[in-house]
């Protein structure tokens, strides 16, 4: 496989990869407002997975970068 196809193929995974973890980081989001003034532990981990989401969408963008 030549470099250009190689590329193409890691960038289409990576962009992949970043679509994917803005959808989950939109699906969870929308779960921690609704979780808001209800109950507090399950508002604490949808927080943790927000912050997760979005670390792991920040590294994904950067190695697309």
């Amino acid at each position: 496989m030549d470099f250009r196809g190689h590329y193409c193929s890691t960038r289409r995974d990576l962009e992949e990869n970043g679509w994917f973890l803005t959808t989950r980081l939109s699906s969870e989001t929308s779960r921690l407002l609704i979780l808001i003034g209800q109950d507090h532990e399950a508002f604490l981990d949808a927080k943790n997975l927000c912050d997760e989401t979005r670390a792991e969408l920040v590294e994904s963008h950067r190695q697309l970068q």
